[in-house]
């Protein structure tokens, strides 16, 4: 995901909330809502976002499917429905709207998260069709092939349009005359006459090049031609197909061709996969010599709050604008390309062949100031703007185009979190290390940290707040080993275990290493023994037959009592998995094992699965406590979440505690525990 645009329609104000904070959560931005049809038209129309999430029923005078047949019918963004009702009537009307999706109320998040990827990488597919049809049909028009069919006699049974403007004479007209009335054909060097030749079995298709075709006017054309015999088995014999293609004019086409599939439309620079193909030739080439080529990754700062106020074609101009500085900079070997909506790439040949990066510090700052020398006007009324410059040497460092796009990304968006308006260069060694290694390399990496002990537990505390003798719990969580350096995060590395299968494997190696991590302490006396441990199992784990066995085993060989281990289970897994995440539950707490439901309280609609999840503790969703000191929206979902668990019976967890504010209003609201970094912070088991 690129943080694309989402926009809602949503008459329920607190269904709106909750889906805009799950999807933010999710990366997506959300750009706008709407409560009824006429507000939501009007925003599309203005906002142009990447996909709609749309109520079907809304109230007013038009409802979401109709609002969706005008939003396919004038703006083509697609649509994803979000209703209760699944009555033939509304599916049926709804298909007439062509959704690209439609999810049933309550829904789940990781429903709603695939839905939107396949969403919009269906979307994207079919701009890629469309995209190929209006190639295709640009061809087409543009295309000096001409096609005759002549039967078996030599006379004319067909010609397309082509065929009508090259030959000067219409099909109708052109019936039942013989092809060399209408033509003659001679070689383009000699002059000669050119004869068909005879057919045979084992020669149907005949081509032949560079011939001069005279037409019944006078004019000629030299052209390539190909003739099939016999069109199919069920002719009667001897028909021919035959094309001509004007190669006058090829070249031409050919150049224009290739500079549309290699130039961005709107600016003229060169687009993405240009700039890719160029980029490798260039690592290519300088593989082993000192690197005097710089790539300036350039993004205009702020660019989205102008195109929102302004409207999307103020923001093509001020691209059009950005993109005119940097062609000036285009001479000699420099070339640049437009890479995003408003990102861009110069790269920039050094005069000094050393590589010293005095004349590339030159050329950004160049860049920087031309932000107030090319003075941006929309509407009469000045917009400054300022760029964002991350500078990186194509040198021995990368070995793909891929990873100097990651490392630009990476520099500019630093330089972007800092203010912009200015520029600063690739530190090779600070952030964003392990998501240029290719999939495979993490694959081993999980494989190697399994089989080597290359992983690591840490701990971070979850406190009672409301007295009484309420234990402390612990919240077990992983990190991987990397050498010398800091540990790798789990954000890092477990999306890909979880694709590839690998979770649960992981799943076991930490319940193995947090019940002995347990008996180690406890048989020291050591006061963390005083505390339940807490472990997280995934969606992939729960689906695991054997895992309660492998749990009770583990617990047994480490002589764990009971009532020491609370299993945490997400909210969205949980309920995806709902018969295994039940079965587990069952099988362990009568062993003494307590339940925590992680991430609880995104959806309301979540209570109604308690039933069927007999869970201890509910880990209100962090989304909703790091911001409650200030937003009151906040404090009203969590407070709702603590009241409605207390009548169910039971405790609550409160995460994200990052101050001494958020710990007491917790208290006050009647949390029953706080977990964040205004507690403690995580840290790793002592050996």
């Amino acid at each position: 995901m690129s943080n694309e645009r989402v926009y809602i329609v949503e008459d329920e104000r607190v269904v709106a909330i909750d889906l805009k904070r799950r999807l933010e959560r999710l990366g997506y931005s959300v750009c706008g809502s709407a409560s009824n049809g006429q507000d939501a038209l009007s925003e599309i129309a203005r906002l142009r976002p990447d996909i709609i999430l749309m109520d079907v029923l809304l109230r007013g005078d038009l409802d979401g499917i109709e609002v969706a047949l005008t939003v396919k019918k004038e703006l083509d963004i697609p649509v994803i429905f979000l209703s209760a009702y699944t009555d033939h009537t509304t599916i049926e009307r709804a298909k007439e709207a062509t959704p690209v999706g439609f999810i049933l109320k309550p829904f789940k998040e990781r429903e709603l998260a695939t839905m939107l990827e396949m969403a919009l990488f269906k979307s994207v597919a079919d701009l890629k069709v469309r995209e190929k049809e209006q190639l295709f049909a640009a061809i087409l028009n543009s295309t000096t092939d001409a096609i005759l069919v002549v039967g078996k006699n030599g006379n004319i049974v067909f010609m397309n349009p082509e065929a009508e403007q090259l030959l000067e004479i219409s099909d109708t007209e052109a019936r039942h005359l013989q092809a060399y009335d209408l033509f003659t054909l001679a070689n383009k060097e000699t002059g000669e006459e050119y004869r068909i030749p005879r057919f045979n079995d084992h020669n149907k298709v005949l081509k032949a090049q560079n011939l001069r075709l005279t037409n019944r006017s006078n004019k000629s054309f030299v052209v390539d031609m190909i003739i099939n015999h016999e069109v199919s088995e069920n002719t009667t014999g001897g028909d021919r197909i035959i094309s001509f293609k004007d190669i006058s004019r090829l070249d031409e086409i050919t150049d224009t061709l290739n500079y549309q599939a290699s130039h961005d439309t709107l600016t003229g620079l060169l687009n993405r996969n240009e700039l890719a193909a160029r980029l490798n030739e260039i690592l290519r080439k300088s593989a082993g010599q000192q690197s005097s080529i710089h790539a300036l990754f350039i993004d205009i700062d702020h660019f989205k709050i102008l195109n929102d106020s302004c409207g999307t074609h103020a923001g093509d101009v001020l691209i059009r604008t950005v993109a005119a500085s940097l062609k000036r900079h285009v001479h000699g070997r420099n070339f640049a390309a437009r890479i995003g909506a408003d990102d861009f790439v110069l790269v920039h040949y050094s005069l000094d062949e050393s590589g010293d990066p005095t004349d590339v510090t030159e050329l950004a700052r160049v860049l920087l100031d031309s932000c107030t020398e090319d003075v941006f006007t929309w509407k009469g009324k000045p917009y400054p703007y300022t760029l964002s410059i991350g500078i990186i040497p194509i040198n021995e460092t990368f070995d793909s185009e891929h990873e100097i796009m990651i490392a630009g990304t990476q520099t500019v968006l630093k330089v972007h979190r800092s203010g912009g308006n200015r520029f600063s260069f690739y530190e090779q060694h600070t952030g964003g290390r392990y998501q240029s290694l290719p999939i495979s390399e993490w694959i081993s990496r999980i494989h190697s940290a399994l089989q080597e002990d290359g992983f690591v537990l840490y701990y971070q505390p979850i406190e009672p707040l409301l007295g009484g003798k309420e234990r402390s719990k612990l919240e077990i969580l992983l990190r991987m080993k990397d050498g010398d350096n800091p540990v790798i995060q789990p954000g890092e590395f477990i999306p890909i275990a979880e694709r590839y299968n690998i979770i649960s494997s992981i799943d076991r190696w930490v319940i193995d290493k947090a019940f002995s991590t347990y008996a180690r302490l406890a048989k020291k006396h050591h006061p963390l023994a005083e505390s339940v441990f807490s472990i997280n199992l995934s969606g992939g784990t729960l689906v695991d037959e054997n895992i309660v066995s492998f749990i009770l085993n583990k617990a047994t060989e480490y002589a764990i009592p009971p009532g020491m281990f609370c299993i945490e289970l997400t909210e969205s897994s949980a309920i995806l998995n709902l018969a295994s995440a039940s079965s587990l539950i069952t099988g362990l707490k009568e062993k003494g094992f307590s339940f925590a439901l992680d991430d609880f309280g995104s959806g309301f609609s979540s209570f109604s699965y308690l039933k069927n999840l007999p869970v201890d503790f509910v880990k209100i969703d962090g989304s909703f406590i790091r911001n409650m000191d200030r937003d009151p929206v906040d404090y009203t979902m969590v407070q709702a979440v603590s009241s409605m668990s207390r009548i169910l019976g039971l405790k609550t967890i409160g995460e994200f505690a990052e101050n001494d504010t958020i710990i007491r209003m917790l208290g006050e609201i009647g949390v029953d525990y706080a977990q964040g970094y205004g507690i403690a912070r995580p840290k790793p088991f002592e050996d």
